[in-house]
Order: structure tokens, then C-alpha cells, then sequence
């Protein structure tokens, strides 16, 4: 961490002082006004490091994200097999590792899921908490342009004279336009980068997060299902089909025999009742509700 802000920096110091001492934006048009805005007042010089600090914390961390974007011949993958073979390094095996060792030490397929559900949240939120920097600059960048905007409200007013003559009026008439072009250059300077820096986020956090979401999805729904937990093996093999049909013929055959031998057991016992009998069964039988 102290070498990524090191990094952070150095870069910005270094782009800092090649934007300002050497390449002072006298090639791009209306250079005059982009000067005055850019570097007119010291206010101006200091948002404008606090924007490149931004931007190159946004990078860096970005950067970190990288082989999490390679995932796709991951996805490619059926068993879990397939997934303890494929080389992993960074962010990607810091979230396929755990992932491996729940699957390992979960005692069904429940558990699993709650685990790897509760840690990619969990990795979600570290993530986001990696661009904490970039979004602190996104927060002081405008907060930086309204001071700028009420010292140079400020200095207008402090450097307003009236009645001391026609060079006193010349001199504080230069003050005041002074404190305004302050006033308002930093407030646009603030906003314009605060809305670069914004934009840049959104796209790298949404990559981000997208990555993480195929990634969590690949998991649930193709790695998961294939598992085998000892506790579903029983279950496992009575779903086999042509087992199953084989024991249902042998059962239906077994009660058609049943079923005959009751038949010729019955009838053998009306054969052998007499008349009188026959009729009080009948009539038995008549009288009972089915």
C-alpha cells in the first residue's frame, strides 16, 4: 500500500510539473483562457494536483483488477476439476481459492452456497473500498472550487476602494476583476474535473463489479450443481432411470400375481359355501358402504 501511494505521488507530481513548466497549454485553442483558468491562481494549481492524485489512484487500482477481466476461459470450465488445473494469480485467485477450500470443507450443498454467497458480498465491498481514495477526490474537488469561489469573493471585496482618486480606483478596479476570475475559474475548474473523475469511476467500478457478478453467477449455477456431497449419494444413484423402471415392472408384475392368486383363492371360497350362506354374505356385503 505505501508503494501504491508513493507511485500515486510521484506520478501526479511528475505530470504536475510537465503540465505547468513544461507544455503550458499554448497549443490548444483559446489558450488564454485555459491558462487563466488552469493556472492563474495557486488555487487552481492545487485542485488540479488533487485531480491527478485522483486519476492516478483510479488507474492504479484499476490496474489491480486486471486478471479478474481475463476470466473467461474460466467460464468454459464444467467440474471443479477444471478449475483447480487452471493457472489463477491476483485478484482472480484471491477469490477462486477460498471458494475451493469451502467446497472442500462444506458439508452439503447449502452450506456451500451460503459461504460462497456471504464472501463474494464480502469481496464486493473490499473492493469498493479500494477506490476510497478516488471517490474522497470526487467528494473534495467541487468542496475545493467553492472556497476558491469564497476566497475570491473575498479578495474582491477586500481590494474594492471608492473615492481615492482615479489610480487607486484603476488599482482596486484590477483587484476586484482579480478575486472574481479566482472566484469563478476554480468553481468551473472543480466542477469539469469533478465530472471527468466521476465518469472515469463509474466505468471502471462497473467493470468491476460485472466481473465479480459473472464470476459469483459461474460458480452458483454450473460449478455448484455438479458437486457430489456425501450425504446425496443415496440419492444420487435411486434417480437412475432405467433402474428405476425396472424395479417398477417387477413390482406390477408381483401385484398382477397377487391379484390372481386372491381372485382364485375367493372364488374357491364361494364354491365351497352353500346357498344360504352365498345369500347372507350377499346381503352382508350390501349393507356395508364403500
Amino acid at each position: 500500500m505505501k508503494g501504491k501511494n508513493f507511485k500515486i505521488l510521484l506520478y501526479s507530481a511528475v505530470v504536475w510539473l510537465v503540465f505547468y513548466y513544461l507544455f503550458p497549454l499554448p497549443f490548444l485553442p483559446d489558450s488564454a483562457y485555459l491558462l487563466r483558468v488552469f493556472a492563474g491562481q495557486i488555487y487552481s494549481k492545487i485542485i488540479f494536483l488533487v485531480f491527478l492524485v485522483g486519476i492516478f489512484h483510479l488507474w492504479l487500482t484499476y490496474r489491480e483488477f486486471q486478471d479478474l477481466f481475463r476470466s473467461g476461459d474460466l467460464v468454459r470450465c464444467s467440474s471443479i476439476e477444471c478449475l483447480k488445473e487452471k493457472k489463477r494469480r491476483g485478484m482472480l485467485d484471491l477469490l477462486l481459492s477460498p471458494f475451493l477450500k469451502f467446497a472442500e470443507n462444506a458439508k452439503d450443498r447449502e452450506e456451500l452456497v451460503a459461504l460462497t454467497s456471504s464472501f463474494f458480498s464480502s469481496f464486493r465491498n473490499w473492493a469498493e473500498d479500494r477506490f476510497v481514495l478516488t471517490r474522497v477526490v470526487i467528494w473534495a474537488l467541487p468542496l475545493m472550487g467553492f472556497i476558491g469561489t469564497v476566497v475570491g469573493v473575498t479578495m474582491a471585496i477586500a481590494g474594492f476602494r471608492v473615492g481615492e482618486g482615479t489610480s487607486s480606483f484603476v488599482r482596486s478596479f484590477s483587484q476586484v476583476s482579480q478575486g472574481l476570475y479566482t472566484a469563478f475559474d476554480t468553481t468551473f475548474l472543480g466542477l469539469v474535473l469533478v465530472l471527468i473523475l466521476m465518469f472515469l469511476y463509474s466505468l471502471a467500478w462497473k467493470k468491476v463489479n460485472s466481473s465479480v457478478t459473472l464470476l459469483q453467477g459461474f460458480l452458483m449455477e454450473k460449478i455448484i450443481p455438479s458437486l457430489e456431497f456425501p450425504g446425496e449419494k443415496s440419492v444420487t444413484l435411486g434417480l437412475n432411470l432405467s433402474e428405476l423402471e425396472e424395479r417398477m415392472e417387477r413390482i406390477i408384475s408381483r401385484m398382477e400375481e397377487g391379484a390372481k392368486i386372491l381372485a382364485t383363492i375367493s372364488k374357491a371360497l364361494l364354491l365351497s359355501l352353500g346357498e344360504r350362506e352365498k345369500e347372507n354374505l350377499l346381503n352382508e356385503l350390501e349393507k356395508r358402504e364403500f
